[in-house]
């Protein structure tokens, strides 16, 4: 890259940036591009110490006119990567809570107590079939899971028999997103139920064993579960509303995390506190993805907006309504 192609205030830190990214074997010319029209927007500032404050990274997320939004989210996305870039050079830069929309993302759906315990009610009673024989026993744990553990539905699927300890009590996701490696423990009630499933269906099965598997002993796809949810869904009165509005299996952690916030929030537990512990188990990159669920929460429950006001003060208020592709992606 020749020297002149960045001439802002944080040229340096970025021809690093892209130069690391092109060492890892990305092309990198588009999102070079977008952090140039970055470096160049931020001659108009006092950039101190090569770092993004609040203020610079608002006011390039805002939409220009004319603009597309998966054009200003495209912008967005790259200065939130150069941001994580700059930080762990030692320069901490403002992170986003979120970012802006990228063309029409699914509005997350919060499935009700009520909701969750008539799916559960609903898998309980599936039986065997020629074409499926164990699913009255996969489905019911697979969603288990995924609402007990705020796993994506990917992890879930990808996991094998080893990645499962019934005697610790901890599921092994070793390809998270972004290939994060993390444990994720389990609930007592979750391991007794994993424990009789290991016991059922996998007794004699090799350790790499995908362990949802199907009738050819391979791991069940996306697509599939997503076409079993939705039949679900019907059997029980929750009406599927469209591909851009749900509810979606990815629904489900969604829900896991705002009725956790929603019964700490109740029981008085501090809601800050959680906040790092709650963003490790989700696998989420930085706190400021678990962040996007303290405006989300009280959307559902109001009667804890004014918890979160009172205990988290200017920060919950800050907290900008953007939708978060790390949070609603798969």
């Amino acid at each position: 890259m020749s020297n002149v192609y960045f001439n802002g205030p944080f040229a340096p830190l970025c021809e690093l940036f892209v130069t690391q990214k092109r060492a890892a074997g990305l092309g990198y010319e588009q999102q070079s591009m977008l952090l140039r029209m970055f470096d160049n927007f931020c001659k108009g500032y006092d950039i101190q110490n090569y770092t993004i404050t609040e203020d610079i990274a608002l006011d390039w997320c805002k939409l220009r006119p004319n603009e597309k939004e998966i054009f200003r989210h495209s912008r967005a996305a790259e200065m939130q990567r150069f941001s994580v870039f700059l930080t762990k050079q030692g320069y901490p830069s403002y992170l986003l809570p979120g970012l802006p929309k990228k063309g029409e993302l699914h509005t997350p759906y919060i499935f009700t107590h009520d909701e969750i315990k008539r799916i559960f009610e609903r898998l309980d009673k599936l039986e065997p079939t020629n074409a499926s024989p164990i699913r009255h026993k996969a489905m019911p744990l697979l969603i288990r899971v995924l609402y007990g553990c705020g796993l994506r539905i990917s992890e879930a699927l990808s996991l094998v028999k080893n990645d499962v300890d019934v005697h610790k009590g901890v599921f092994h996701i070793r390809h998270g997103k972004n290939d994060n490696e993390r444990l994720v423990p389990m609930s007592a009630s979750l391991l007794e139920s994993c424990a009789q499933y290991v016991a059922a269906v996998h007794s004699d099965t090799p350790d790499d064993m995908p362990f949802f598997y199907t009738k050819e002993r391979t791991a069940y796809t996306k697509s599939a579960i997503s076409k079993q949810f939705k039949g679900f869904l019907w059997d029980v009165g929750i009406p599927y509303r469209g591909k851009d509005r749900g509810p979606r299996v990815h629904d489900l952690r969604h829900t896991f995390v705002c009725h956790n916030l929603q019964r700490w929030a109740e029981a008085g537990v501090p809601i800050q506190n959680t906040l790092p512990i709650l963003s490790k188990y989700l696998g989420h990159t930085s706190i400021s993805a678990t962040q996007w669920y303290l405006r989300l929460t009280p959307e559902i429950y109001p009667h804890l907006r004014e918890i979160c006001e009172r205990e988290l003060g200017g920060m919950y208020a800050n907290i900008p309504n953007f939708s978060r592709e790390d949070v609603c992606g798969e």
